[in-house]
């Protein structure tokens, strides 16, 4: 969604505030606050430190610089800066952590761990590079993702 101007539209969750229930942005979303329940926006979901969400994410994209709770579903990129926490599963095309990761992850195309990052789960993907210092627990496999 566009304004007169072409610039994309971003609503904004602020901070001191807090939001029960569904958000839905017809562009970006960036919460500041606190958001419990659900999130789906057109375009990119951001977090920023200070921001605390227990939801599940869907976006274009996502980046996360807080704390989550909640599943992310991503058509594009994911990324995770280091200090920010997802307690959850993660979806996207390319996922960069650098942060904590207590879930499991499927990349459609490449996954990196930086050196701060720390994954507790599976990790799937078609290419998968772990920084000196990140620590994985858990396994992961090459390719395509295969449903059981």
């Amino acid at each position: 969604m566009f304004r007169g101007d072409d610039t994309p539209e971003v609503s904004v969750v602020g901070p001191g505030t807090r939001i029960e229930g569904t958000v839905v942005a017809g562009g970006s979303l960036r919460v500041e606050g606190e958001v419990n329940g659900k999130i789906t926006a057109e375009r990119e979901v951001t977090l920023s430190p200070q921001g605390r969400v227990e939801a599940n994410i869907q976006a274009g994209s996502i980046v996360l610089a807080g704390q989550v709770k909640g599943n992310l579903a991503a058509k594009g990129d994911v990324s995770l800066p280091a200090d920010s926490r997802l307690d959850g599963n993660i979806r996207g095309h390319n996922v960069d952590v650098g942060g904590v990761v207590m879930g499991d992850i499927v990349g459609k195309g490449r996954v990196a761990l930086g050196p701060r990052a720390r994954v507790e789960g599976q990790i799937t993907s078609m290419t998968l590079a772990i920084a000196e210092g990140a620590v994985l627990i858990g396994s992961s496999t090459m390719g395509e993702e295969t449903r059981t």
